[in-house]
């Protein structure tokens, strides 16, 4: 199971682009499967690196660009009312004149609403923030899991550990990063395909 990202902070929180995880072990309870033709050793534990998986896979690149999108669309958003109550106090202390007084108070309920506003909308974006990072990261978890459970039942392997955390020493041929990662990339391809080529073939709206 792929571990909970580190909450994001709006006032330093949104300034993070990257997952952070934590320690990762996937441990695959699968019947030990025989395996005829094969022409890599097998090992009753394989591994494979988390981290590198996540850095170079195409689904993890595509799934760091949105949450890089929200996260930019709201701060600027928050900037925005940032910058009207600023506006706001600033017309306060140059309010003068004979309607000073209730201009003044005017303003001053105006900045209050705007703060309510801005406080409302900073949690509106701390909570859409963190949604869409555990959309991704079962999105994320799902294909992973899918794939390594696939490799384990061909090759007859019962463990398949994290090599971030858990290795020290293992024979290399027991590393099944690239594998991994070939498999998640031509799933991604594919699926991309299949959208490129479902779009023309889509119905014409009907004026």
């Amino acid at each position: 199971m792929l571990p909970t990202a580190v909450r994001p902070d709006y006032s330093g929180r949104m300034g993070s682009s990257k997952f952070i995880y934590t320690a990762l072990v996937l441990t695959l309870a699968i019947p030990t499967a025989r395996v005829y033709g094969q022409t890599r050793p097998t090992f009753p534990i394989a591994y494979i690196s988390v981290q590198r998986i996540l850095t170079e896979a195409e689904d993890a690149k595509a799934a760091a660009k949105e949450l890089e999108a929200l996260r930019n669309a709201r701060a600027q958003d928050l900037n925005a009312k940032k910058q009207a109550i600023e506006a706001t106090k600033l017309e306060i202390a140059n309010a003068g004149g004979f309607f000073s007084t209730s201009k003044r108070a005017q303003l001053t309920e105006q900045e209050k609403k705007q703060e309510t506003e801005l406080q409302r909308a900073t949690q509106q974006a701390q909570t859409d923030f963190v949604e869409l990072q555990k959309k991704v990261q079962e999105r994320l978890r799902t294909e992973l899991t899918t794939i390594v459970r696939k490799l384990a039942v061909e090759r007859g392997v019962v463990y398949v550990l994290n090599q971030d955390t858990s290795i020290v020493l293992a024979p290399t041929a027991a590393n099944w990063t690239d594998d991994v990662l070939q498999q998640l990339n031509a799933a991604a391809a594919e699926r991309a395909g299949a959208g490129k080529t479902a779009a023309p073939n889509a119905p014409a709206k009907r004026p």
